[in-house]
Parts: structure tokens; C-alpha cells; sequence
């Protein structure tokens, strides 16, 4: 293990990263293995990805970004991060995200320059990925991986039956509406339409609305809702 680990500092030693992370043991731990394993690197530290400029994409051969977001802030960071992707060609992506962006990730982001792990990474992972990023490291981690199918497997055990009221508010909320433009919408009570939404939420196991829409977008919500395939059209 030892002699592996050493093979992959010596296959990029002046690898200069920009890692994107508002985790305190993230960037502790990138900075303490940088310093002591990696002194011919050169590490920047950010906390957004918005401060990702040109002269810093220029100079750069790893970018590593936390993409741990709301679902719709989500999609405005990886339409931004895509065009960037796009421009730098040469640099190497690697995001560590929740089991719930997986899709969004897979379908705007990965590449044969991209990695996507685990928010829950072990740091050797990581920086395997950082350092070892032109070899055959995995493009989905094995951690993410077994986390996706374990989130997967306890919703199948969850039967769905949302009422027809439910699934109605659920698919207009899926399109930007408000609840108030919903209840005026079907000429209903606004407490009616937000306990429908509530009720919709207890039905699911969801608690918070960053989950209900990221079951929105789930296989198993677009078979609930009757929503085609990638479309989420009313």
C-alpha cells in the first residue's frame, strides 16, 4: 500500500490544485497533505465556485469543487462549471457531492477528465483522484456508488400512492410555481394546497423541499408523477 501511494505523488509532483470547500477538515486536510507528501505542489484554497477566473483556470491542473447545494442552486453551479469544463480542457474536475445530485452530476458534468466522489470520502481517495488523475482512477467512486444504491434500496421499500390532489400540486410545484399561484390557479384555499404539499411530503419520507425536488427528478418521482423521461413538463 505504501508503494502505491508513493507511485502516485511521483507520477504528478508539480500537480498545482484549486480545491473548492467550506469544510474546515477539508481544507485542513488537502493543506496538511500538500505540505507534508506533496511540497513540489501548489494548492489554492477556495470557498465558491464563482471565484474560479480566468488567470486562476490558466494555471491550474486540478480543480477539485464540494458541489453540495439546494437542487436548483445545483443546476445554475454545474451550467457554470460546464462552460468552464468546455474552455480549460486540460484540467482535470473532481466533485465531491450527495447521493441525491448524482444524476444532475453524471449528466452535465462527467467527462473522461471528471471524477465524482463521495461526500464522505476517505481523504486518501481524494487525493489518489488529485494526484493519479491521468490513470485509470474511478470516474464514480465505489463509496458513492454503494451509498446511491443503499439510498435507492430503502425508497423501494416506500410505497408510493400519493392522492390525485398530491400528485397535482407536486407537478406544478416541479415547474416554479408558488403555492399561492397554485391555489389560484385550481380555485382552492391556500391552507388547502399547502397541507396537499405537506401531506404529499409526509407520504414520501421527505422533509425538506431541496428533497422534494430532488425526488422530483428521481426515477422513481418521474414514475409517481407520470413524467416522461428527463422531462419535467406538467
Amino acid at each position: 500500500m505504501q508503494e502505491s501511494k508513493a507511485r502516485i505523488f511521483l507520477r504528478n509532483p508539480f500537480c498545482r490544485v484549486v480545491a473548492i470547500s467550506k469544510r474546515p477538515l477539508m481544507r485542513e486536510g488537502l493543506q496538511f497533505v500538500m505540505e507534508q507528501k506533496a511540497t513540489r505542489s501548489s494548492l489554492v484554497l477556495l470557498e465558491d465556485y464563482l471565484e474560479l477566473k480566468s488567470e486562476i483556470m490558466a494555471n491550474v491542473d486540478v480543480v477539485m469543487v464540494e458541489l453540495d447545494r439546494p437542487l436548483r442552486e445545483s443546476f445554475d453551479a454545474c451550467g457554470f462549471i460546464n462552460h468552464l469544463q468546455n474552455q480549460y480542457r486540460q484540467v482535470q474536475w473532481i466533485f465531491t457531492l450527495p447521493t441525491h445530485l448524482v444524476t444532475i452530476a453524471v449528466e452535465y458534468l462527467l467527462t473522461n477528465k471528471t471524477s465524482l466522489l463521495s461526500l464522505y470520502e476517505p481523504m486518501s481517495s481524494i487525493i489518489e483522484h488529485i494526484f493519479d488523475c491521468d490513470s485509470e482512477v474511478e470516474r464514480i467512486s465505489s463509496h458513492l456508488l454503494q451509498e446511491k444504491a443503499a439510498e435507492v434500496s430503502t425508497k423501494d421499500v416506500v410505497r408510493l400512492s400519493l392522492t390525485f390532489a398530491e400528485r397535482r400540486v407536486l407537478r406544478l410545484l416541479s415547474k416554479g410555481w408558488q403555492l399561492t399561484q397554485i391555489a389560484a390557479l385550481l380555485g382552492k384555499n391556500y391552507k388547502t394546497i399547502s397541507a396537499q404539499k405537506s401531506s404529499a411530503l409526509r407520504r414520501l419520507a421527505l422533509k425538506t423541499d431541496a428533497e422534494m425536488y430532488a425526488w422530483m427528478i428521481s426515477e422513481n418521482g418521474m414514475k409517481e408523477l407520470n413524467f416522461p423521461p428527463c422531462n419535467l413538463g406538467i
